[in-house]
C-alpha cells in the first residue's frame, strides 16, 4: 500500500532488512527513508543511528514507523529519527509526513 501511494511522486527503493537499508543509503542517497524500525537482521533503530552517524549519509530524512510504542523505543526514535508514524498510520498521513520532509 505505501508503495502504491508514493510511487507517483518518488522512486521506492525497498530494503528487506536493517542492514540492506544502510547499503541502499550508501549507494543511492535518498532524500528521505521509511524506517520500520522492527526488521531481521539489522533493526531499524541500529540502521538510522549507522545512517546518522556517517557523515556523507547523516543529512537523509529519516521517518520512522514502529507499532511498539514503549518508552525505551520511544527515546531510541527522538534520538535516532527525524519523524515518527506509529502503526497502524493511515497512509494520508504518512504520504504527507514523507512529503513535508522531501521539501526540506
Amino acid at each position: 500500500m505505501l508503495t502504491y501511494a508514493l510511487e507517483d511522486d518518488y522512486e521506492i527503493l525497498q530494503a528487506a532488512n536493517g542492514w540492506e537499508a544502510v547499503q541502499i543509503a550508501e549507494r543511492d542517497r535518498p532524500d528521505v527513508i521509511v524506517m520500520d524500525l522492527d526488521m531481521p537482521v539489522m533493526d531499524g533503530v541500529e540502521a538510522t543511528r549507522l545512517i546518522k552517524s556517517t557523515p556523507h549519509l547523516s543529512h537523509i530524512k529519516v521517518l520512522a514507523v514502529s507499532g511498539q510504542n514503549n518508552s525505551e523505543k520511544s527515546r531510541l526514535i527522538i534520538d535516532t529519527c527525524d519523524a515518527f508514524i506509529e502503526k497502524p498510520y493511515a497512509i494520508p498521513d504518512l504520504v504527507e509526513t514523507v512529503r513535508r520532509m522531501a521539501e526540506k
